[in-house]
């Protein structure tokens, strides 16, 4: 420790600051984690802080990298008390790393009560709160500042106590109105304590203005936040309450007739899918503009959109109630999915893999659930989505040299080795037990994981004998045995010497 003491009492006489600054690390790796955070609140960092106060961005580089590597032994408690001063006017620092390194100090300072009480009064806090108007590195800072002090009942009055400041910075510009909304969905998604607070301030209250803007990216940006904010109960009773789920289903319906409909499209969809995903019932039978715009969108040019219909679909169909809330649809539903053996066989691998995705999402079956109802859907759903020749699609995919297009149809034979007439399918078809027990072709390990699944799940099962006959069925109780990562041993000629 007296040698670090040494170092640091040089330093601020040094010419050559940098080089001089190289020598702390060496003789702090000397000492254990206990001694530095004993004895280092005895050392004085001012000289280290100094070196902050230039142009030179090597040395600044040098120190924040010290000063983050240092701080982190100091009790915070300390560190506001004794360099609370330093830190505040380190904010003030035109280079981004060093309001980024006090930043990241006053978070600490925001996950203890206590503190959060000190933080509330010192003179650092209002002055990092405006920070949230600067550029995004900085900004992002000071958005985890506050959404850290929202976790807990102390630091969520001190956030509260903010809102004047967080209402002056949205008038600056878009940008920032919609990150500071975005603080406000995400506190918001907390509990349902922590949304009273924020809309008795009135900080959601702008969001909801936002839908009636002119401007149609200002709508979407409010519909994606949103979106978010949907995924809690006590966020969807909001939106409920506001008449918002209405009024987005009016955007969906108007944007039929606009030409930015491809833009527009599939944050709406988004919109509706997830709260779909959790109130499916609902949301089919109440919002009817929602159920055939997804369902067109099925059909639509362009494959991206389409990727997202047939994703929101999965999302719904990921769930019992979410399955017979598509099957209430009937046949559009039906015909609609029938357009995505197209997607599967001429989209770019990007897009296949969402589609491959929705399907296994649609048949996958927890084993408690097979009834008759729901195993009927599933193979139904199945033959619709992939053609006339459903295995074999999924064969000639599950060959091609892309990992993760090999484990999308890994998810689908998962979810259907789990049935009875999935495994049934998947052993029938030619060439594809023997492919699945081939372990030289997938080396990948995700692959050879998501495979030796499919293998282990089949081998607990009695019907690959009955179905392909004692060697297959052998080879599957082996390969289940082996484990995924067996290698076969290579047999080895010897040749004599002459």
């Amino acid at each position: 420790m007296e040698e670090l003491g040494e170092i640091l009492k040089a330093l601020s006489l040094s010419e050559n600051k940098v080089e001089t600054m190289q020598k702390i690390k060496p003789a702090m790796s000397q000492l254990n984690r206990e001694t530095l955070s004993k004895d280092l609140s005895c050392i004085d960092l001012v000289a280290l802080f100094d070196c902050l106060n230039t142009k030179n961005t090597d040395q600044i580089e040098r120190t924040c990298d010290i000063l983050n590597y240092i701080l982190q032994f100091l009790d915070p408690f300390f560190v506001l008390e004794k360099y609370g001063g330093i830190l505040k006017h380190s904010l003030n620092n035109p280079d981004v790393r060093v309001p980024v390194l006090v930043l990241k100090q006053v978070q600490r300072f925001s996950q203890d009560d206590d503190l959060v009480r000190i933080l509330g009064s010192h003179a650092i806090f209002p002055h990092a709160v405006k920070l949230i108007d600067s550029e995004l590195t900085i900004s992002s800072q000071v958005f985890t500042l506050l959404y850290q002090l929202a976790e807990t009942e102390t630091g969520l009055k001190l956030l509260l106590s903010t809102v004047p400041v967080l209402r002056s910075a949205m008038e600056t510009n878009l940008t920032i109105k919609v990150r500071i909304l975005e603080l406000a969905v995400k506190v918001g998604q907390i509990s349902q304590e922590h949304l009273n607070a924020i809309t008795d301030i009135g900080m959601l209250a702008p969001l909801v203005d936002m839908l009636n803007e002119e401007d149609i990216l200002v709508r979407l940006s409010a519909v994606d936040l949103m979106t978010n904010l949907a995924c809690t109960q006590q966020g969807l009773r909001y939106l409920e309450d506001n008449n918002v789920l209405a009024t987005v289903e009016i955007m969906m319906k108007n944007s039929k007739a606009d030409p930015f409909a491809e833009t527009i499209v599939p944050g709406l969809i988004k919109f509706f899918g997830n709260i779909a995903r959790f109130r499916p019932q609902l949301v089919i039978n109440q919002h009817p503009v929602f159920v055939s715009t997804l369902l067109e969108t099925t059909d639509s040019s362009d494959s991206t959109l389409c990727a997202i219909a047939f994703e929101t679909i999965g999302y719904i169909g990921a769930s019992l109630e979410g399955k017979n809330a598509l099957h209430s649809i009937g046949n559009k539903f039906l015909n609609s999915l029938e357009k995505l053996e197209q997607l599967l066989c001429a989209a770019h691998t990007g897009t296949r893999i969402r589609g491959l995705n929705s399907v296994a999402s649609l048949i996958r079956l927890d084993k408690e659930n097979q009834t008759q109802h729901f195993t009927t859907l599933t193979e139904s759903w199945y033959r619709h989505a992939l053609g006339h020749k459903p295995m074999e699609l999924l064969h000639s995919i599950v060959k091609q040299p892309f990992l993760e297009l090999r484990l999308a149809v890994y998810q689908i034979l998962d979810a259907m080795i789990r049935q009875a007439w999935g495994r049934k399918e998947i052993l029938r078809q030619p060439g594809l037990p023997e492919l699945l027990l081939d372990r030289e072709c997938e080396r990948d390990k995700p692959g050879m994981d998501a495979k030796y699944d499919i293998i282990k799940y089949l081998a607990d099962t009695v019907e690959a004998e009955q179905i392909v006959g004692r060697d297959i069925g052998r080879n599957v109780y082996e390969y289940a045995k082996q484990g995924p990562y067996f290698i076969l041993p290579r047999s080895h000629v010897a040749l004599d010497e002459e």
